[in-house]
């Protein structure tokens, strides 16, 4: 850490120790109780407050102050009771008291002089939070296992009012599925390299999760989407576990109705998890009581993936022939497991201990099924262990301190013979046909070290906190761009056939020229050890202006240095400033009711995908040349000739570097939220609200060509500084845009707390997304290379570009929900559902680029051709107890698209395929690479593509994505 961070934050430090004014300590482990208590002539100081639970070790007690309140944090989640006592006057008991993850519980107390010995408080607390802006949701186990979902924790975040999802995960509020941050116990177990989720765990392991959708305060960072953050069971005072077990055969599985509704250039279709067995158990409970407590679990998951040959038979030249319906398994094998250790040293004292894994290994085809088992027959493991370790200090009835530290690990083997075969395709037929052996695969290692420190104090009308965080991120990737380091490709042009030999360049060999090609040679594998280290302090405060006004307001401060091959470092980010301000009115002046409203900004964690390939040495060369032979992979100078001079016109390609350069004054990517909303409780449990929101991004951070002759990328922010100005494929340069994402977003729901036998959660949301730029997940193109993703390339990709972004649904209807039978011979029975409604996203055509082998061109402007089919589907949850006295058998059954609708999700928005000549239905001007051509030196099309004569006959009329098959998933849990 350099000396000016270090200062930052022991400036931080001495702040807070110095400071007479207050810090409050919530954390993303635990949860809080404040209230007032008075009696008919107004507060009641000196009120002995305890508050005991089954998730709490011991009791905790809190005194209230001259104006009645009291105020206890650090509580894990649970169902609490809450004793008040004052002699001369009845103790009073609520019960039921229910504290959620990172939620406060605002209680008003009345106190009567002593009639009887006790009172007991039937009413439920209230569920508005008064001390929050904070937007979202919380589910608890139960609510989990009363609905139909998947057995991933991070499958409970669909339940979130503003959540969807894309091809990389979840989605919030226009965020890419890339943008989030997921937590498990307070670590942070986000991907390491690509920013999604990063660790598996089941459903079974956890007591809550929370998920964060906005308006986080100063103490959260490092995301632009949302937080998902989860806890899992810890012990108790009794010895409580389950066993479980759950089937979701492939015999009651719906057939596939989709394969010939496809397009005619599917090959074969791959179906996850179309044979499921899931089996294992948990156990809690205590060495020493009320002082030391365990929670132990373990789940093993069977399942098959189901890949099936469809549309055409594939013939493999002297081999075989893989037919039409030919179908191959994927076996998969999951060992997940979670525990932990609760000390409680003394009242004031608490540490716990947390370890989670996920190791899993995949067997079957790894690659796609164009050839021989040698180019897709393997078997890779993914997996690791995680552990933390927390304190928590309370001291006085104010003031707290907690700290942590722990490590996030993430690893990933493949292997098989095509491990060291060089891949070969035949890309002149109809279809591809392999040969060879695999095609580009990683094997990697990561980690993330953490260690964090927060420390709080109430006081008086101020809740005010400060803390800081620091991690190191390490990488070890070993790149293979194909079985033996290279992939061939035969192709044809002007009835000529030549061979693009694709592989990485070891210019670290003795020697090694970049512009002598006799110098090159291949890197196998392609190896890069970087490092991330990103640091983080923080400082905010909740004052309570009047009774019924909080004014919020905090500062972040993020730095990242992103360090490349030898250590060397990249960049850095040291700028990354992030105010927080809010405020929350309790309307009514009853605690049931508020009006809120929060300004934010917050900044993107760049992932470490950046550092492998853009500061890994990652240089790739595209050699043309008339021989298929993998020792002879050099450029043949022929193939680099005009056309005119008898030659292909296809020069050599070198994309990358060791170190790309870097804008010296690139800027962070963040978004700037603003968020205003009304919530009031219409009866006991249940609240309704609305809700308008607005994120603006800014700053985008992306890699870009040089123009020519360099062709090299660059790291910049598109549209200012070296980003200004954007290279044309076919030569010349163009003043860049900046990259923008905006979302408007105006939503109602409705939230009803388990009672009366009825739980639900319900959302309409109207929004707009619009802009250039899809996220660091590019869902346009299908690329997770966060902040070096194609989208400012070349300056053509940028033609057509602004529009109604890929995740775009103006009109989102969603229902999640529970009733149980309370009475009768179907006593205990519980009835879930989950379903939704949604618009269709934008249509585009999008255009083939031959030199990045992917749909990269918008043919038409973004969103220009209306939208795609509107998506809905249902799913439901039924589960019968079997009572035998302390032991309870809950037999379960989840159906999920009940309705088995299989419908198009999205259609086939491909204008050409890859053999079409690359100006193919292209009016007016056409790039050599089929990009629509421009005015000269603008980004005016010059040309448009004539919608009637598009090359694929599948444009706009197939579909790319499907509702699933109807499944049944069966099982049982013992509790005991």
């Amino acid at each position: 850490m350099h000396s000016r961070s270090t200062r930052i934050l022991g400036a931080l430090f001495l702040t807070v120790l110095m400071a007479s004014s207050t810090l409050v300590a919530q954390t993303t482990e635990t949860g809080s109780i404040q209230g007032k208590i008075s009696d008919k002539s107004g507060p009641l100081p000196g009120v002995t407050v305890e508050i005991s639970s089954a998730n709490l070790q011991g009791t905790r007690t809190a005194t209230t102050d001259t104006k009645g309140e009291f105020r206890v944090n650090l509580l894990p989640p649970g169902t609490y009771q809450v004793a008040s006592s004052l002699s001369g006057f009845s103790v009073v008991k609520q019960n039921n008291v229910a504290v959620g993850l990172g939620r406060t519980v605002s209680l008003d107390i009345t106190m009567s002089p002593a009639l009887s010995e006790q009172i007991t408080v039937s009413a439920s607390a209230p569920t508005v939070d008064l001390t929050s802006t904070t937007t979202g949701t919380n589910v608890t186990a139960e609510t989990m296992q009363s609905l139909p979902i998947a057995r991933n924790y991070t499958a409970a975040a669909q339940i979130a009012p503003g959540a969807s999802s894309d091809a990389s995960g979840t989605t919030f509020y226009g965020s890419s599925g890339a943008e989030n941050q997921y937590v498990i116990d307070g670590l942070n177990t986000t991907s390491v390299r690509s920013g999604i989720e990063g660790k598996s765990l089941n459903l079974d392991f956890v007591q809550e999760i929370e998920v964060k959708t906005g308006a986080l305060p100063a103490e959260y960072g490092r995301l632009t989407g949302g937080m998902v953050n989860a806890i899992t069971k810890s012990g108790g005072n009794e010895f409580k576990g389950d066993a479980f077990g759950y089937d979701a055969p492939h015999s009651i599985r719906s057939d596939n109705s989709s394969f010939t509704r496809r397009p005619g250039t599917t090959t074969s279709i791959t179906e996850p998890g179309t044979d499921i067995k899931d089996f294992g158990g948990d156990l809690g409970g205590f060495f020493l009581k009320d002082r030391l407590w365990f929670f132990g679990a373990y789940d093993r998951v069977n399942s098959t993936d189901t890949a099936t040959r469809v549309n055409t038979d594939l013939v493999i030249p002297g081999t075989s022939t893989i037919p039409v319906g030919t179908a191959f398994l994927n076996k998969n094998t999951s060992d997940l497991y979670a525990g932990n250790l609760t000390l409680r040293v003394n009242d004031s004292n608490n540490f716990k201990v947390s370890v989670f894994g996920d190791p899993k290994k995949n067997s079957g085809p790894q690659f796609a099924i164009a050839g021989p088992p040698s180019t897709y027959e393997g078997t890779t493991s993914t997996g690791s262990a995680d552990y933390i370790g927390h304190y928590s200090g309370v001291f006085g009835s104010s003031f707290t301190v907690t700290g942590q530290a722990g490590k996030h690990s993430e690893k990933t083997t493949t292997s098989g013979p095509g491990a060291s075969i060089p891949n070969f395709s035949d890309r002149t037929g109809p279809q591809p046909v392999n040969s060879g052996g695999f095609g580009f695969f990683e094997n990697d290692k990561f980690d993330r070290k953490t260690a964090r420190l927060d420390v709080g104090k109430y006081w008086a009308t101020h809740d005010f906190k400060i803390g800081a965080d620091y991690e190191n991120l390490n990488a070890e990737v070993n790149e293979f761009d194909g079985g033996g380091g290279q992939r061939i490709q035969k192709r044809i042009k002007n009835g000529t056939v030549y061979y693009n030999h694709r592989f990485f360049i070891d210019d670290l060999a003795p020697g090694f020229d970049r512009s002598n090609p006799a110098t090159f040679k291949i890197a196998v594998p392609l190896t890069s050890t970087p490092q991330t280290k990103n640091t983080a302090a923080y400082v905010q405060d909740a004052w309570r202006i009047l009774p019924t006004f909080t004014l919020s307001a905090g500062f972040r401060w993020e730095k990242q240095q992103v360090l490349g091959r030898g250590g060397v470092q990249a960049f850095e980010l040291k700028k990354n400033y992030s105010p927080r301000v809010g405020f929350i009115w309790d309307v009514e002046n009853n605690g049931r009711s508020k009006a809120y409203a929060n300004y934010g900004r917050f900044f993107e964690a760049i992932p470490m995908d950046i550092n492998i390939r853009a500061f890994g040495g990652e240089l790739s060369c595209f050699c043309r040349n008339f021989s298929p032979d993998p020792a002879n992979f050099l450029q043949d100078p022929k193939a680099s000739l005009p056309v005119s001079q008898g030659g292909l016109g296809l020069k050599q390609i070198l994309l990358g570097g060791s170190t790309e350069p870097v804008d010296p004054n690139l800027k962070g990517q963040h978004i700037d939220e603003y968020i205003a909303g009304y919530e009031h409780e219409m009866g006991s449990n249940l609240v309704v609200g609305v809700k308008g929101t607005y994120r603006k991004l800014a700053n985008v951070i992306e890699d870009m060509l040089l123009p020519p002759p360099l062709g090299e990328y660059f790291i910049s922010n598109p549209g200012s500084g070296i980003g200004r100005e954007a290279a044309f494929y076919d030569g010349g340069t163009v003043v860049t845009p900046s990259a923008k994402r905006n979302y408007k977003g105006v939503e109602l729901n409705a939230r009803k707390r388990f009672s009366n036998n009825t739980q639900f959660l319900a959302s309409y949301l109207w929004s707009k997304l619009e802009g250039n730029y899809d996220g660091v997940f590019q869902a346009s193109t299908g690329q997770l290379d966060p902040n070096i993703n194609s989208a400012f390339d070349y300056a053509d990709f940028i033609v057509n570009n602004n529009g109604s972004l890929s995740n775009d649904r103006r009109h989102t209807l969603k229902f999640d929900g529970s009733y149980q039978i309370s009475q009768g011979m179907l006593n205990g029975l519980q009835l879930g559902l989950t379903t939704y409604w949604q618009s269709g996203t934008p249509l585009t055509a999008v255009g083939y680029s031959g030199a990045y082998q992917n749909w990269e061109y918008y043919l038409t402007p973004r969103g220009a051709l209306g939208r795609g089919p509107s998506d809905y589907e249902a799913s439901a949850h039924i589960g019968f107890p079997i009572n035998m006295g302390a032991t309870r058998i809950m037999l379960v059954a989840d159906v999920f698209n009940l309705l088995n609708r299989q419908a198009k999700t999205v259609l086939d928005q491909r204008f050409n395929r890859v053999n079409d000549d690359v100006c193919a239905g292209i009016t007016g001007a056409c790039t050599s690479d089929g990009g629509i051509g421009t005015v000269v030196g603008t980004l005016t099309p010059a040309g448009s593509a004539d919608l009637s004569k598009a090359p694929n006959p599948d444009f706009l009329k197939a579909g790319t994505s499907f509702d699933a098959p109807r499944s049944i998933r069966i099982g049982a849990r013992l509790t005991f």
